[in-house]
């Protein structure tokens, strides 16, 4: 194995932690800002606010006061403005040549800094389009993971979708996105990472001079997740049309802190981690029954969610749930076979070498790791695994795949037949 890159971390007088990477190999360098917000930390009255601010930092800044001037000024470095909202935080980053890393830091520095927040009318017309395309005709959620979430997680905010309802969007103005810009995107609350190819001492000095002037603020802390939320539901159907319907079977699981969460997360390579694994070779090779299959876990500090999804015709639901359920079923009694976990641990390993050719890939996991209190660097990532087992495995299977934990949610056409297997599947 090569030896992997160094890692470089500190934190800046305004109290902004840096993680440098660099890959001299490489011939690109990623780095961006991980800030802790997100659909998680807001209210029913603001949900969508964290994604609709991410939309508007593309509108320009003093310098190039048109997203198509922004747009412009990163392309013509050789680089590209990215920007993704999830449930935890915001992740806004910048791929480029490392001729214009200079050039490109400061660009990102003005983004951040003094985003001009322009022309809110016209994104807000582009955003509910992205809210309308997970709608019906007549205005329900129709999107399977927002259903599912919701059916898990009830009125708290983790049950809330990343963009938020129609009603919140038109509420939003530019007091309320600055005031939001104010609170969470600060120092304290956030990351700074870079890989690729670049010079350590380079990359800290570009990050201080054009983030070493943002607010200290505060680390936000968001709303605790408990088994009490209103609105948790067992079993949630959308009727929708369509040829065919969409299943998600999910359990709420320790979070990603929890001493479970490292056999969680090899558990789910064993799922779902390719072609061969149990997930996909039951329902399609196996069985014939669907087209694709997936399985996630979406793990945050305290609480998270593992998922499996198909879609298939409606006939088909009944047996695609019994198989499912029996697939998580037997690994809770008897857990996966010792092959079955060395090749897991091998893929992980592999992937964790793979991240090593990528800058983008390499930022993401560093700025991750600093993020969340996670393992840093190479060693401790690719080692994470070795000391799990079959055993380990099956004792985080029965913990995790209990029927009392288990939610069911359906978009599509559900039969008669389909309604009545999903009853006995959850008990009720």
């Amino acid at each position: 194995m090569i030896a992997p890159p160094q890692w470089h971390e500190t934190t800046l007088p305004n109290g902004l932690r840096v993680v440098v990477v660099p890959q001299p190999a490489l011939h690109r360098v990623a780095f961006g800002l991980f800030v802790g917000v997100g659909s998680r930390h807001e209210s029913l009255a603001d949900n969508g606010i964290s994604h609709f601010l991410e939309h508007m930092l593309y509108r320009g800044t003093a310098r190039h006061p048109s997203a198509h001037a922004q747009n412009l000024a990163f392309e013509r470095l050789g680089g590209a403005l990215s920007a993704t909202t999830h449930a935890d935080h915001t992740h806004l980053h910048v791929i480029a040549p490392p001729a214009s890393f200079a050039e490109s830091m400061a660009l990102l520095g003005e983004v951040v800094r003094a985003p001009r927040l322009g022309e809110i009318d016209v994104e807000k017309r582009i955003v509910r389009e992205e809210i309308l395309d997970d709608l019906d005709e007549t205005g329900r959620q129709v999107d399977p993971d927002n259903v599912v979430r919701a059916a898990m997680f009830g009125d708290h905010p983790l049950g809330f979708p990343i963009t938020g309802p129609l009603e919140a969007l038109d509420g939003f103005d530019e007091e309320r996105l600055r005031a939001h810009l104010a609170r969470y995107w600060v120092a304290a609350n956030s990351v700074f990472a870079v890989a690729g190819r670049c010079d350590e001492r380079e990359a800290l000095a570009l990050v201080e001079q054009h983030f070493g002037s943002m607010p200290r603020g505060e680390r936000a802390v968001a709303a605790p997740w408990s088994n009490d939320a209103k609105g948790v539901v067992r079993r949630k159907h959308v009727a929708s049309p369509g040829s065919q319907t969409d299943l998600r079977m999910s359990w709420v699981t320790p979070g990603e802190r929890d001493p479970l969460g490292p056999a969680i997360e090899l558990l789910l390579r064993v799922i779902d981690d390719g072609m061969s694994t149990r997930l996909y070779r039951r329902l399609a090779d196996d069985g014939g029954m669907v087209y694709d299959c997936s399985a996630l876990w979406e793990p945050f500090v305290e609480v998270g969610a593992l998922d499996l999804d198909a879609a298939m015709s409606p006939e088909r639901l009944p047996e695609v749930a019994q198989e499912c359920f029996e697939l998580v079923h037997d690994l809770a009694a008897n857990g996966p076979t010792p092959d079955e976990v060395e090749k897991a641990k091998r893929r992980h390993r592999w992937s964790v070498e793979a991240a090593m050719d990528h800058a983008e890939d390499l930022e993401a996991l560093a700025g991750g790791a600093v993020l969340f209190d996670r393992p840093r660097g190479f060693d401790a990532w690719s080692s994470r695994f070795d000391a799990l087992g079959p055993k380990e495995l099956r004792d985080a299977a029965a913990a995790v795949f209990r029927r009392e934990a288990m939610h069911i949610a359906t978009v599509g056409t559900l039969t008669a037949a389909g309604r009545l297997a999903l009853r006995k599947l959850l008990g009720t």
